[in-house]
């Protein structure tokens, strides 16, 4: 497996419309292939796969992923508003070589541990939890990725 790079500051929005917005504006202008996770109770977390057009194409590692088709940011806005119950952080996936591949737009209760293959595909994998915002240790535990 490859290594990978998150971002280490990712941007956080209240579920207020203007603020999931602002938070979602870090995404480049255009159409991403979208897939959607959530929690068995919605109020515990969901996840946004973004797919980057012309990158090799990623999974949540998750039972029950929907395949939204092509969206575009305005229409993530729509899709995440009636669901967002706290914070969204917006997070780029990138590849050893450092290209954003997707972006991962989640709940901050969420956690994403994403794991490429040789062919550079990559699996998100998911843990509900505790705050990934709170600093601390931690980062590191993808062991075995």
């Amino acid at each position: 497996m490859l290594s990978v790079l998150v971002a280490l500051a990712p941007l956080t929005a209240h579920a207020q419309p203007g603020r999931l917005e602002s938070a979602l504006a870090s995404l480049p202008d255009g159409a991403f292939t979208t897939h959607e996770w959530h929690a068995d109770r919605s109020s515990r977390g969901f996840v946004y796969l973004l797919e980057v057009t012309g990158q090799p194409h990623g999974t949540v590692y998750q039972p029950f992923v929907r395949d939204l088709g092509v969206l575009r940011r305005t229409d993530v806005v729509r899709a995440l508003g009636p669901t967002v119950a706290g914070d969204v952080v917006v997070d780029p996936i990138r590849n050893a070589s450092g290209d954003v591949v997707a972006y991962v737009v989640r709940h901050r209760d969420v956690q994403v541990s994403p794991a490429f293959s040789g062919d550079g595909r990559y699996k998100i994998y998911v843990r509900v939890g505790e705050t990934t915002e709170s600093g601390g240790g931690g980062g590191a535990g993808g062991g075995g990725m």
